[in-house]
């Protein structure tokens, strides 16, 4: 699972391959107006849905997805769909014109255009070959019209327990689809690089064969036939030397993350044995602010919890949300020796169609709750082949960007190492969090280290080093 980018941002020109049908921005004249409310005029441009996306965009945040400003992107209101607000993805570039001013002092047509972009399809090599190869999903919903850790809390327990908003450092009770790998004996693993929004769920084991470090056990434990049954990989959210982050957050450069995808994909097809069992999902959380203009759909309250939860200890205004709308189209690929070649699946599907899908496969002892439940499964997409695909019929490698110019900031004109770039507000959440989770534990407790990091990290690349630090004296991985 990757970060931040709708369908239309990275597949809005792509083409169907022979005999499918994709639901993308070509032929429909799509744009939005600065101000949705009014008519357009030489002070109320419109902006249409357009091709060649920059690798990042250039403020040192990327768009607004809060709950809030998901609501502004969907119908131009932040209070959300209303009779007199009905959702039209028509307030995206509104939103973009009244978040950059916190973030960048340049606020220009330029600029706002942005999140109206889509990448053509040569910019990102990678992905859109295992699009041509395998299956695109083109109705992929993220579960929640907001930020990362409730939707990223989906895909692990088909709930975020009444969270529209970020805290990483809240210990999570629900079930989630570890625990049912577990209680059907069979294994699971994550992968990460940094942070991993796992560690909250209390219940999970959080040992080093659990909890793998992605850059010393991938392509080892893939060579040498060593997956668990369900595996989670983590892109690094952070910069660290010689290492950028890779989850394709904006503002980072897409081709870090273009890479990560060739890394995990190459290291599966060289092992043909393993490949032949094997499904790899690829998806985003959610959209990140960045346009797509496929009208998202109601979906049941998982559990009863609302926004805000009783234990909600937040300093700001939380928003009110029932939890019975999904969010917006996310990119989505289900790449496998046993998927036909070059397929597009146009079912309504979402995060929890993989909880729903591993559950009817594996025979698990699900569902979680009732948002698992009512969600599709895609587990006949895996029928539609007798034997797997040979491989030469599939890509040996992926190819991949350059990375000889990759976006980086500069000041006064000299170029800032990714490492010494200061924190953005996700990664100062990220800090908190974690130097909140660790505190608790007897390890930590023992070296007096607090739930504050001191001195607290100011740069990405110390932020990386205490997150790695605290990890491993509380966890061991």
């Amino acid at each position: 699972m990757l970060e931040n980018r709708s369908f239309d941002h990275l597949f809005g020109f792509a083409t169907a391959p022979a005999g499918q049908t994709m639901e993308t921005v070509v032929g429909k004249n799509l744009s939005n107006l600065l101000d949705p409310s009014k008519p357009e005029s030489a002070t109320n441009p419109k902006f249409p849905a357009k091709k060649n996306a920059p690798f990042a965009v250039h403020d040192k945040e990327g768009p607004s997805h809060s709950f809030n400003g998901t609501n502004v992107q969907l119908c131009n209101s932040n209070a959300g769909p209303s009779a007199q607000h009905p959702i039209k993805n028509n307030g995206f570039v509104r939103n973009y014109k009244d978040h950059l001013p916190q973030t960048t002092h340049a606020v220009d047509k330029n600029h706002l255009a942005e999140v109206m972009t889509s990448f053509a399809p040569t910019q990102l090599p990678a992905i859109n070959e295992l699009a041509r190869n395998f299956c695109l999903c083109d109705h992929w919903f993220c579960e929640v019209p907001g930020p990362t850790m409730p939707n990223r809390m989906y895909i692990h327990a088909a709930t975020s327990e009444g969270y529209v908003h970020n805290d990483f450092g809240r210990e999570f009770k629900s079930k989630t689809i570890y625990e049912l790998f577990a209680a059907a004996g069979l294994s699971w693993a994550a992968y990460f690089h940094d942070v991993n929004e796992l560690i909250q769920f209390k219940a999970l084991t959080k040992t080093p064969e659990h909890f793998r470090r992605f850059e010393d056990r991938w392509k080892t434990d893939v060579a040498n036939g060593n997956l668990a049954t369900y595996s989670f990989i983590f892109p690094r959210f952070m910069n660290k030397p010689g290492a950028p982050a890779n989850s394709q957050h904006a503002p980072q450069d897409m081709r870090f993350g273009e890479h990560l995808i060739a890394d995990v994909y190459d290291a599966l097809a060289a092992n043909s044995a393993l490949f032949n069992e094997t499904a790899l999902i690829i998806t985003y959380d959610e959209i990140g602010g960045f346009y797509d203009h496929i009208v998202p759909g109601a979906a049941p309250n998982p559990d009863g919890q609302d926004s805000p939860n009783p234990d909600d200890t937040a300093t700001f205004q939380v928003p009110t949300f029932k939890f019975d709308r999904l969010g917006l189209r996310t990119p989505t690929l289900i790449v496998s020796p046993w998927i036909p070649k070059g397929i597009v699946e146009n079912r309504n599907l979402q995060h929890t169609s993989v909880i729903k899908t591993m559950t009817e496969m594996f025979g698990l002892a699900g569902p979680l709750n009732k948002r698992d439940k009512s969600a599709a499964s895609f587990a006949d997409l895996f029928k539609k082949l007798n034997n797997p695909r040979a491989a030469t019929d599939m890509p040996k490698k992926l190819p991949r960007p350059s990375l000889t110019n990759v976006v980086v900031s500069a000041v006064a004109g000299v170029p800032v190492d990714p490492a010494d770039e200061p924190l953005d507000s996700l990664t100062r959440e990220w800090v908190d969090g974690i130097a909140k989770l660790t505190a608790k534990r007897p390890a930590v407790k023992a070296l007096g280290l607090t739930a504050l990091a001191a001195p607290p990290p100011t740069t990405q690349g110390a932020a990386s080093d205490f997150v790695e630090e605290r990890l491993k004296k509380a966890y061991n991985i």
